[in-house]
């Protein structure tokens, strides 16, 4: 049965008591039985449990016992409606060359409009191979080398590597923290934008790693001074489906059609699903002319090719057999959420975490042990084998903080925690 946003908005549910060491379930057990199975993810060189992968990005050796928190997708297994249009597609034996048809730009505008009530034309839809290629053949289409790229840190960091990569100045508007809770800086992105070296600002939203859903009228008050400097924003809005509670993610280009004049959607099925090895995201642009000349540097840079299975998991994943799987999986992850807000506030109370608003990923603040960035990797990922993102490594504002990714079983989860617990003492 299709579910409206309002519905989903409405759906989240308060913190669970103290931690107990086995967490109490307050929803059906299907839903646990089905997110709580178990994969062997090494066999098929999965990145996220290849040692040799993790030893190179951490450039130092992790125990054999690791566990994997840290690149941002799941270990929940896909819906059967994927894994069915997969099978259905392999067994037609050829796989060249592909292009979206008509079913893959009705399933993102019935997605659109489900989730978001946003009404898109299938005019304004690119496909991507993913959403961080999609900034790059932005930064690269509508900046030059030199050009100043606006970046809100702490964020996501390939953020900042393409704009490097590309020739282009990282121009950092920090968010505020105020006790954990993480704001824009208007006045700050004022002088900035001011600046006509200063072209684009990439936009994390929901926020990655902070967890922040940006309400309506924060959206509208960055639009605002980037439509006013002649700032183009491009929106990395791939986490939207995974939103808590009375949260509501609201896409920027549905706010204002002259938002949708300016600006660049990005997006995917990617994060919800566990569908990122298939390599198929999507831009939203309804300006013909910046929707031309980011199609002509696509092309480029050779991100123009489809991936025929990435075509079908699309069509598969926004449907009404998607609405209602992602309403059990946000049941899940909140629980996650549920979980580690318990027992950090019952176990480790020198940790300080804002309740995520959106995605599975949990920002741990470990300011109060004392200890430096080094020395919190050190004991964390190498030590307990707990593999996090560290904190720097999301810019300015992210010292002695981790990314946790808690979109696991929840027995995972329940080891992890306790083993940080016994590395930071």
């Amino acid at each position: 049965m299709q579910k409206s946003k309002e519905e989903f908005c409405e759906s989240g549910r308060e913190p669970d008591g103290a931690f107990s060491g086995e967490f109490d379930q307050e929803f059906d057990q299907k839903f646990d039985q089905e997110f709580d199975r178990e994969f062997d993810r090494k066999s098929t060189h999965d990145l996220k449990w290849r040692r040799a992968g993790v030893e190179a990005y951490l450039s130092q050796p992790i125990r054999d016992d690791m566990i994997p928190m840290w690149i941002a997708d799941t270990d929940f297994g896909c819906m059967k409606g994927i894994v069915e249009a997969v099978k259905r597609r392999a067994e037609h034996e050829i796989y060249g060359y592909c292009a979206p048809g008509s079913d893959f730009y009705s399933a993102v505008a019935y997605w659109e409009k489900m989730r978001f009530g946003w009404d898109i034309q299938s005019g304004w839809v690119t496909a991507l191979p993913s959403v961080v290629s999609g900034i790059n053949i932005a930064v690269r289409a509508f900046s030059e080398e030199g050009n100043g790229i606006i970046v809100q840190t702490p964020v996501y960091d390939p953020f900042i590597n393409i704009v490097k990569r590309t020739g282009r100045v990282p121009v950092f508007n920090c968010l505020k923290n105020t006790d954990g809770h993480y704001e824009m800086d208007y006045d700050g992105l004022e002088v900035l934008a001011a600046d006509p070296n200063n072209r684009i600002l990439i936009l994390c939203s929901p926020h990655n790693p902070v967890g922040r859903v940006w309400r309506e009228e924060e959206l509208r008050r960055l639009a605002e001074i980037c439509l006013k400097h002649n700032i183009m924003i491009v929106t990395d809005e791939i986490h939207s489906d995974i939103v808590y509670g009375d949260h509501c993610h609201h896409p920027l280009l549905s706010l204002d059609e002259r938002y949708a004049s300016k600006f660049i959607h990005l997006s995917a099925p990617g994060k919800t699903f566990n569908v990122p090895g298939l390599k198929m995201s999507f831009a939203l642009i309804p300006n013909p002319e910046i929707k031309a000349a980011f199609d002509e540097m696509q092309l480029a840079m050779s991100l123009d090719i489809k991936n025929t299975f990435g075509v079908e998991c699309v069509q598969a994943c926004y449907t009404e057999e998607g609405v209602e799987w992602l309403g059990r999986l946000l049941a899940y992850l909140e629980a996650n959420v549920d979980l580690v807000c318990s027992f950090i506030r019952t176990e480790m109370p020198a940790v300080r975490m804002e309740r995520p608003e959106g995605t599975f990923l949990c920002w741990l603040d470990f300011s109060e042990y004392g200890i430096t960035d080094e020395e919190l990797l050190k004991r964390v990922n190498l030590g307990a084998g707990v593999v996090c993102v560290p904190g720097e490594w999301f810019g300015k504002g992210g010292e002695k903080h981790l990314r946790l990714n808690i979109g696991c079983q929840r027995k995972a989860l329940e080891t992890a925690l306790r083993r940080i617990k016994d590395a930071v003492g």
